[in-house]
Formats: C-alpha cells, sequence, structure tokens
C-alpha cells in the first residue's frame, strides 16, 4: 500500500492560519511524540499551532521536547496585543513584575522612531482554529470531556483525522492512516517531507523515540523495511536516541544491594591437618622435665 495522499491536508493548511492538534484521553506515547512533531514542524511556517489533551501529561512523557506546551484547558484564554505599522521598528518585547502588576516592555530599534501606544489593539484571541488535527483518535468519544461539553466545536469545525487503522467512525472525510505503518510517527515523518515542512533535530528526535516506543525497541511483528528506513531518515536528521537504561549508570546507594555475609570457615581437613570438628586447638601442655628420666619401680616382694 502507498504512502498516504496529502493533497487534501496540504490544501487545508494552506487556508490554515491557525492549527490545533487533538490528542484522546490517556494518549499512546507514540501519539503524544507524533503530535509535537508535527507541531514543530508547522511553527516555523507562521502558523499558531496548539496541543490540546483531555488528560494531563504524566511523567511518562517527560522525555519528549516540548511536552510542557500540551494543555488540558479547551479553550484559549490568551489576550492578543497587535502592534499594526510598527512591527519593524520593534527589537524586542520583555515584561516586568512591579508589585504584583504585569508591565510589558516594547524596546525599539535603535535606528527606528518612537512607537506609538496609540495605535496598540487588544484583541481576544479566537478559540476556535482554522483547522483540528485529531492524532490516533477513532471515535468522537475518544476525546472525553472535550466532546461532552463541546460537541458543537467539532461539528463545526474542518478536521482531520490522523490514525494508523481507518477510524472506527467516520466523523470526517479528510481522513489520514496508513494499516501497513508501525507507528504514527513514522506516518507523521511521511506528512513532514510531503508537505515539506522543517523537520528540526527535535522534532526527528520526538519522532524516533515514539517510533522505539511502539515497536518495542523494532522487535514488534509490525515492523518493516519501511520502518528502518525511517529510524535511518531520522538518525540522518540528528535524531538523538535517548539512554538505554543501565543499573551501573544511577547514582551510588540508587539500586539495592544484598547485605554482605561472612564466608563459612575453611574446614581443617582441607589445610592439611586435624579433623573437620577441630577448628581451634589449645597449644599443647609441655610436660615436667623428669618426665623424661628413668623411672624405677618399687614394690612389695612377691613369695
Amino acid at each position: 500500500m502507498a504512502r498516504p495522499d496529502t493533497t487534501h491536508l496540504k490544501t487545508l493548511l494552506d487556508s490554515a492560519k491557525t492549527v490545533t492538534l487533538f490528542l484522546p484521553q490517556n494518549p499512546q506515547y507514540d501519539a503524544v511524540a507524533a503530535s509535537l512533531s508535527l507541531k514543530l514542524s508547522l511553527e516555523p511556517t507562521g502558523r499558531s499551532t496548539t496541543i490540546l489533551c483531555p488528560d494531563p501529561m504524566t511523567v511518562e512523557y517527560n522525555r519528549l521536547v516540548g511536552v510542557d506546551s500540551i494543555n488540558s484547558a479547551f479553550g484559549s484564554r490568551q489576550l492578543v496585543i497587535g502592534f499594526p505599522g510598527q512591527t519593524e521598528h520593534v527589537d524586542k518585547v520583555s515584561y516586568n513584575l512591579d508589585k504584583g502588576e504585569l508591565q510589558l516592555v516594547i524596546t525599539p530599534k535603535a535606528s527606528a522612531p518612537d512607537l506609538d501606544h496609540r495605535k496598540l489593539k487588544f484583541v481576544a484571541a479566537s478559540s476556535k482554529p482554522d483547522l483540528a488535527i485529531l492524532v490516533g483518535i477513532h471515535q468522537l468519544a475518544d476525546l472525553g470531556h472535550f466532546y461532552q461539553q463541546f460537541g458543537d466545536f467539532f461539528r463545526t469545525t474542518k478536521l482531520v483525522s490522523f490514525t494508523i487503522d481507518l477510524p472506527q467512525e467516520n466523523y470526517t472525510p479528510y481522513q489520514i492512516y496508513d494499516p501497513e505503518a508501525s507507528s504514527l510517527s513514522e506516518i507523521a515523518l511521511h506528512l513532514i517531507e510531503s508537505l515539506s515542512l522543517q523537520l528540526s533535530l527535535d522534532a526527528a528526535t520526538n519522532l524516533f523515540s515514539g517510533l522505539e516506543k511502539a515497536t518495542d525497541n523494532f522487535r514488534s511483528p509490525y515492523v518493516t523495511n519501511l520502518t528502518f528506513d525511517t529510524a535511518a531518515k531520522l538518525m540522518r536528521r540528528g535524531a538523538r536516541r535517548h539512554d538505554v537504561f543501565k543499573p551501573e549508570n544511577l547514582p551510588p546507594g540508587s539500586v539495592p544491594q544484598a547485605p554482605l555475609q561472612t564466608p563459612p570457615p575453611i574446614p581443617s581437613s582441607q589445610l592439611g591437618y586435624g579433623t573437620d570438628s577441630a577448628q581451634t586447638s589449645a597449644p599443647p601442655v609441655q610436660p615436667s622435665p623428669d618426665w623424661y628420666e628413668p623411672k624405677i619401680y618399687s614394690g612389695a616382694m612377691l613369695p
């Protein structure tokens, strides 16, 4: 089977300035790795990209780059400050906290004119993206409370399903899937390449980690030559493998040790003297000097 056709996805992305990737409840490690890599590859194109998941991320995913950017709160709470007509004059933007008051500091370039504060625009960011990509979601119920509380959002937003097998529920006509792939990370690399997106070192590292996890370090029966081809491409792009766990790599004292046991005493018979029961002996008793002299016995005369 050929790799998925990305023509429709490219058309949808061309008209999208904001993209949200959705993960299911209790997502698989591979799905989180694939979504983070897509986010890292979409952001350099100027698209505002976010990832939402009904469940908060746990320590299991901490090895993935950018995992702290995944939000479990649906809807945008951001305030966008626009500066039309003066962007080219801005050198940097920073902030201060003065007695609990947040102060945004906009510094102009040295050769630029003073900034006109009257042109500032305050806009509440829209919570509805131009495109939503549902990663590893076979039916909308997989979104848990997201779908229960915001069902209208998913019925009125352009959705793209991104799965390995054909989704169980036909909730969108835009479907990206490949049942011959070993993982979502494997398909994600195909999407990034076919859409001519930038694959950073961090994105490649995430995909390689997802590939290893999904295939049980390439021992899965679903591994094919395309899987190894994907791994080779990612390593050529600089993907870093996570350290393999070894007890000797842990700090001293981290691994419990069995208590030291006193070795049993060596039998005296093995030492060439005595018996096994005589482990120790007192020094020999020295006889008195007269013991060595001749003895004369006397007694009653026999008849």
